[in-house]
């Protein structure tokens, strides 16, 4: 890496950005650790993919699992904390790098969950999967966000939480960071500040 490197730095959000939601109410309140998750997936994926917004997802979860769809919401919303510390860095790491988000979500979600924040505040771009049809781990989605960007980059950075999301882009152009704490990912990050 050099110090006058074109860099891009992707971040993913829950996980990274934020806090987890939807896999956190799961778990809570579906016991079968495995079930839990196949039913996050089963909501999740079609917002993700643009099918349903964020509001029409709760819906479908209150209908079919026997929930009130505000007492969904309202946990949801006490779930979504946003990781500041992080988000001061990409703050930081926008002055001299392109930062964007790209981040499988579905349509309605961060106005629901974060009305304050406002993606230019902190990202170039944000590439957000419901809007997009397409969702990660599919490369299709990362190179469609690069592509739109139409720069060349000498590095090409993604962070997410999720092994799966990270693992996919061995022997691409774009290298993956796993997020497993604030410090080491803090520490990584400070070199390009």
């Amino acid at each position: 890496m050099s110090l006058c490197s074109k860099r891009l730095i992707l971040f993913d959000f829950f996980g990274v950005l934020a806090d987890e939601v939807a896999p956190k109410w799961f778990s809570n309140h579906i016991k079968d650790k495995g079930e839990a998750n196949r039913l996050k997936n089963y909501y999740f994926e079609k917002g993700d993919l643009g099918e349903y917004t964020f509001k029409e997802t709760i819906e479908n979860m209150a209908s079919d699992l026997g929930y009130d769809k505000d007492d969904i919401l309202n946990e949801m919303i006490s779930y979504g904390k946003l990781n500041l510390p992080l988000l001061d860095m990409v703050k930081e790491l926008r002055k001299k790098n392109t930062v964007c988000l790209l981040s499988n979500a579905c349509d309605g979600i961060f106005e629901l969950l974060f009305p304050n924040l406002d993606f230019k505040e902190y990202f170039d771009k944000w590439f957000i999967s419901c809007y997009y049809k397409i969702k990660k781990p599919d490369l299709r989605f990362y190179n469609l966000a690069v592509d739109i960007l139409n720069q060349e980059f000498d590095e090409i950075y993604f962070i997410d939480d999720n092994m799966n999301n990270v693992s996919v882009l061995e022997n691409t152009k774009i290298k993956g960071i796993q997020y497993t704490n604030l410090d080491t990912i803090m520490q990584f990050l400070k070199a390009f500040i």
